[in-house]
């Protein structure tokens, strides 16, 4: 049997820096519509993987319309976190007494709540953190537990950061910004997607937040490169593995990744510009492959 190149979408954590990501899948998804206006973000990836803010990115790329169209695209997601980030992510937000709950929680449930797991038909892992066992706790399609759950709990339990909004209680789990477990959640990704796809080349997709040159890493950015180095090395053992990682230099870093003001977030979509331009090469290596991909769909 022929072997089907499989892709993973992996997105890193970084509150209102999900605007990085989102700009670098539209650039991606306006290219593989060149090559077939028929497939979208929701079609082309195999295995969607996300922590903290990238958790909402996935969840809503994943979905489907009932004409089996891409219920969000890129651009789209984009727009709204530019319209609603400084409800989902700003610090300065506490409780809304209009609707007497958090403004992640109002936003979320709006646009997904509707939505449970189980309706999803996609593969899936999402990362959060479990304050009661000081654990990473994941969210897979193949978990039964929480089948009938809103995909904005999952959301919300995968992105409340602590300090801006309080954790989500699931029965004994006490569950938070996923983060704090794994901001860069690709090789939990990988390791996933091999499990239903052992023979198949992998189209591994890892895209970061951003990241300044001059800033000293703490502990969840070394993390985040010790992953991406894991990745690089197996890469080149293995064949079957095609990985790339965007992560872009940010010129003027946001203080915060609650820093939702106009002006931070046109620099961060500036450095992403900026970042497409100077990675060509890199970006037609992977349009190369895509191509393909896009082929065995049809």
């Amino acid at each position: 049997m022929e072997c089907k190149y499989r892709v993973i979408l992996s997105i890193d954590g970084g509150g209102i820096r999900g605007v990085v990501p989102l700009k670098i899948l539209t650039y991606i998804q306006d290219q593989v519509a060149k090559m077939d206006d028929k497939v979208d973000i929701s079609s082309w990836v195999d295995v969607f993987s996300a922590s903290s803010t990238g958790s909402i990115i996935s969840g809503a790329l994943m979905l489907r319309n009932e004409n089996g169209r891409g219920k969000f695209s890129p651009s789209e997601m984009l727009k709204l976190y530019q319209k609603r980030g400084r409800q989902i992510f700003s610090k300065n937000i506490g409780l809304d007494p209009s609707h007497s709950k958090y403004p992640l929680s109002f936003v979320l449930d709006h646009f997904f709540g509707g939505i449970n797991i189980e309706h999803l038909h996609k593969r899936f892992l999402f990362v959060s953190y479990d304050l009661n066992s000081d654990s990473q706790y994941l969210f897979t399609d193949t978990a039964d537990r929480f089948r009938s759950l809103p995909l904005s709990k999952i959301m919300i339990a995968c992105s409340a950061f602590p300090g801006i909004y309080p954790p989500l209680s699931l029965g004994n789990l006490l569950l938070a910004d996923g983060i704090v477990a794994a901001k860069n959640p690709s090789e939990l990704a990988y390791n996933y997607a091999k499990m239903f796809y052992p023979n198949d080349p992998i189209i591994l997709l890892s895209i970061g937040t951003g990241q300044s040159e001059f800033n000293e890493m703490d502990i969840i950015d070394k993390e985040m490169e010790v992953v991406h180095r894991n990745l690089k090395s197996i890469s080149k053992e293995d064949s079957n593995l095609l990985y790339y990682r965007f992560q872009p230099t940010l010129i003027d870093p946001p203080s915060s990744e609650s820093d939702t003001t106009t002006e931070n977030i046109n620099s961060l979509l500036r450095d992403t510009e900026a970042y497409i331009d100077q990675n060509q090469g890199e970006f037609k290596r992977l349009f190369s492959l895509m191509k393909i991909k896009v082929e065995q769909m049809v």
